[in-house]
């Protein structure tokens, strides 16, 4: 990641303090088109020796050409006219005085680290402070806080990598155009000069091969690291909490609070939506310039496989029974319902994009599964399952989850009107007298689903 790059994810204290370090003599247009140049190159040395700096100097300018060509060819009168504009000024203020240049880039790029230096600090102390106010996180749960943070990290990361391999795949592609325009004019190149525009195109090929196979396989380590934490979500903290979920219902303590889990949830989706882009991205690029073999090709499907699974696992884990069917009448009898007296049960989704609000309507099914115990079941509980009676679903049994129902801003559909009502058989008798509640056990489930642009994914919990 550049070091210019980390400064533009500043606030606006430390990057009002940026503005200040630039103006006409070195501007900070310059510094924005050539950053990760500017900063492979020793301006330390150069600013303690003439001839270094000197060709550094010449160096700056030429890079200057690069992309002024690149302005032309997209044809951005605007931007080729400033960045001709920055080149006279740099020459007219430094052509004599190349170590004046260095001088004020190497101050420059230090100041920028000690701004960088001081943000990290100030975050750190506010990291600290919410460290503070939660002392009481076990230490298994700090373990796990810090894995989702690292995945994040590597996301943001990965994506930086990619800009880095876009810009280095433009100017290999600029420079190729470059070489075959030249080979064509009238006065042709020298065979020596040929050779080596060809070498270096040679470097540059390689240059680029490697950095396409170190993001390909860096996207392979985050989204294994990413299994991994999501694992120890689902299948340790997100079980755990059901079962206090269930001791709660039959007299336990309270159950915590999801939000926690919530905010881990989202973290890992939005990293796995930012990873389907990035393969989006790498595919455009694969799409412009492709050779044998190309990383990039080999490993795609394999890449784009395993974050479908991986989103996918953790939106169907994510949709839950917040509240369980509960009566107002009997608010300390959660999952004990009388027919005809009206019910309440409330669920959420812990992965928190702002894109699903009001996108997942959520229907309620009652006894989904019980003609598939008759078939799973031996013949005694089959017949013991056709004593049940069969219920229909009085209220709104269709609801859309969204942000603004509940009180915390979490993706939630709360049904409030449910209520059951018996299905009467013709002939059936009606002077039987009633069963007893734990005569009859039934299941409530909900079902919805999620669907995007190359994405469907069903949702059930019960």
């Amino acid at each position: 990641m550049t070091q210019w790059y980390q400064l533009q994810q500043l606030d606006s204290k430390h990057l009002e303090q940026v503005h200040q370090l630039y103006d006409d003599s070195f501007p900070m247009e310059i510094r924005q088109y050539l950053a990760q140049w500017l900063e492979n190159q020793d301006w330390e040395h150069a600013a303690n020796n003439v001839s270094f700096a000197t060709l550094l100097f010449h160096d700056l300018l030429s890079q200057l050409d690069d992309q002024f060509s690149r302005f032309l060819i997209e044809n951005n009168f605007l931007l080729q006219h400033n960045i001709r504009k920055s080149k006279r000024n740099l020459q007219d203020n430094f052509q004599e005085d190349p170590i004046h240049m260095a001088m004020i880039i190497h101050n420059c790029l230090k100041e920028e680290r000690k701004i960088l230096n001081s943000a990290q600090a100030s975050n750190e102390m506010e990291v600290g402070s919410v460290q503070n106010t939660a002392t009481g996180m076990p230490c298994k749960q700090k373990e796990l806080d810090a894995k989702v943070r690292a995945v994040k990290s590597s996301v943001t990361d990965a994506e930086q990598d990619i800009k880095t391999l876009e810009d280095m795949q433009d100017e290999y592609d600029f420079k190729c155009k470059t070489l075959q325009n030249r080979e064509h004019e009238s006065n042709n190149m020298s065979q020596e000069e040929y050779k080596k525009e060809q070498l270096n195109l040679q470097h540059m090929f390689l240059s680029l091969d490697c950095k396409r196979k170190e993001v390909v396989n860096k996207i392979v380590q985050l989204l294994h690291n990413t299994e991994h934490t999501q694992a120890a979500l689902i299948n340790d903290e997100l079980v755990e909490w059901k079962h206090r979920q269930q001791t709660a219902c039959i007299g336990g303590p309270p159950n915590a609070c999801l939000d926690q889990l919530q905010n881990w949830f989202t973290i890992v989706a939005e990293s796995l939506q930012q990873v389907r882009q990035q393969l989006k991205k790498l595919e455009e690029l694969e799409q412009k310039f492709t050779y044998d073999p190309d990383p990039i090709t080999k490993n795609k499907q394999f890449l784009q496989d395993l974050t479908h699974k991986l989103f996918q696992q953790l939106i169907q884990s994510s949709f839950v029974v917040e509240r369980q069917p509960c009566m107002p009448t009997h608010p300390q009898r959660p999952l004990v319902l009388k027919t005809g007296v009206q019910f309440t049960v409330k669920l959420r989704l812990l992965v928190k994009l702002q894109e699903l609000n009001y996108n997942l309507k959520v229907k309620v099914l009652f006894d989904k599964y019980v003609l598939s115990m008759n078939v799973r079941f031996n013949y005694i509980f089959y017949l013991f399952l056709c004593r049940f009676r069969k219920f229909n679903i009085l209220g709104t049994n269709t609801k859309v989850m969204n942000m603004e129902e509940s009180t915390n801003g979490s993706l939630a559909a709360e049904f409030r009107h449910l209520q059951l009502k018996e299905q009467k058989n013709t002939g059936s008798r009606t002077n039987e007298g009633p069963l007893i509640v734990t005569e009859e056990l039934h299941s409530l489930s909900f079902e919805t689903q999620l669907c995007q642009p190359g994405l469907v994914i069903d949702l059930e919990v019960s």
